[in-house]
């Protein structure tokens, strides 16, 4: 049946379309309708379309309900509307070119390496706290910040993240802007584009987001506020450092008295969060470690050993559990608490007791008695008996 041919311009007739709809449904004497066929061979396809115009090819245009795009096929190539939803294993060989994947592209829940020391506010190598003092130190490596607000900070297992044995309970009465911070080391960091998450639980709207910054550029990176819903939230900020920064501030900013439940934070290279993923409870310990160790010692301990370089003074020595980011400030115990042993090894109360020499490995102890040593002889420098020991061992970048 030959179809009548409509020319630009014409009117287009019910006629004209009940032809073509005549056809396709293979009413007799009208058409051949279109069905499914055995096709066994490279070119004969259930369909087939060459455009012989090589710059101007248009084989298919597929739209949704909406005009929106569904399938394209032309000379650019196939482009596919959203959603593309591709069916397990179907991208196959080579088709994903390698390192084509963007960070940006990445989900939150891939593993990547946190930058941050305690970042799971685990570790509290001072105590459970409350710490209220400006510039103290709580979680470890996690420090106070005010001008004239106040906050008191304490180590909180009630109302930690899920999968997460603590967290830092924050109790914050505003005047100025207060922080809670942490600053890492920059080898990492330096000239690179970093991401910041935390996870936060307040039930005070706009009083707590999280916050980059840099010692050079200081200007400020914030993520949006919490909602105050009294759940956690995820906050999350991203900043590029220069290339010759030398300070990175991290941390959490308080706008508003609250308060707050700060866990899980992560610190990771690129434009994408990072889902909190924990270390090793001993890989934990040793990066703080790194920055504050605390020796304690009972009665009689050993603490180190030395020399008696007089009758009143001797030189002893000990290594940190772990090497330290820089020359520590080491602080002892009152000195009552710890005593040296003569040559038949009887402990003596000791008067003063200083860090000599101190490195990032190892420190000398100047341990001074009222009298009773020999020069030469050795001595243990230990707690005294009936007493507690303690050793501060801080190296703060």
């Amino acid at each position: 049946m030959p179809f009548a041919r409509v020319n630009p311009g014409d009117l287009i007739q019910a006629q004209n379309l009940d032809q073509l709809v005549d056809s396709l449904n293979g009413v007799s004497g009208k058409g051949i309708p279109v069905a499914e066929t055995s096709v066994n061979d490279a070119t004969n396809y259930a369909l087939s379309v060459q455009n012989l115009e090589a710059t101007n090819s248009r084989a298919l245009n597929v739209l949704k309900s909406d005009g929106s795009l569904l399938i394209r096929a032309d000379v650019n190539g196939v482009s596919l509307g959203a959603p593309l939803n591709p069916t397990a294993g179907s991208l196959q060989g080579t088709a994903l070119q390698n390192g084509t994947v963007t960070n940006a592209k990445l989900a939150s829940d891939t593993a990547r390496l946190n930058l941050l020391t305690d970042g799971g506010f685990e570790v509290w190598s001072r105590g459970n706290g409350p710490f209220t003092a400006n510039a103290a130190y709580t979680a470890d490596r996690w420090a106070i910040s005010l001008a004239s607000s106040s906050m008191s900070v304490t180590r909180d297992t009630a109302n930690a993240a899920v999968g997460s044995i603590a967290c830092a309970s924050c109790v914050y009465t505003h005047v100025t802007q207060g922080w809670l911070v942490q600053t890492p080391e920059v080898s990492g960091i330096a000239g690179r584009q970093v991401t910041l998450s935390m996870r936060v639980k307040t039930t005070t709207a706009n009083a707590v987001r999280v916050y980059l910054n840099s010692g050079l550029l200081n200007t400020p990176a914030y993520s949006a506020y919490h909602s105050g819903g009294g759940t956690y939230e995820t906050l999350s900020v991203s900043f590029t450092y220069p290339a010759n920064e030398t300070t990175v501030y991290v941390g959490v900013i308080f706008a508003a008295s609250c308060t707050a439940y700060i866990d899980n934070a992560m610190l990771v290279v690129g434009s994408q969060a990072a889902d909190y993923a924990p270390l090793h409870p001993a890989d934990d310990l040793a990066r703080c470690l790194r920055y504050y160790e605390l020796l304690v010692a009972g009665s009689t301990s050993s603490l180190g050993v030395g020399q008696a370089a007089n009758a009143t003074q001797g030189i002893a020595y000990f290594s940190y559990l772990v090497s330290k980011a820089v020359t520590p400030t080491v602080t002892f115990a009152p000195s009552t608490t710890m005593a040296v042993t003569n040559a038949a090894t009887t402990p003596i109360s000791m008067t003063n007791v200083s860090a000599v020499t101190p490195n990032v490995r190892s420190t000398q102890v100047l341990c001074t008695v009222a009298g009773g040593l020999v020069a030469g002889n050795a001595i243990l420098f230990q707690a005294a008996s009936g007493q507690t020991a303690s050793i501060g061992i801080e190296a703060n970048p």
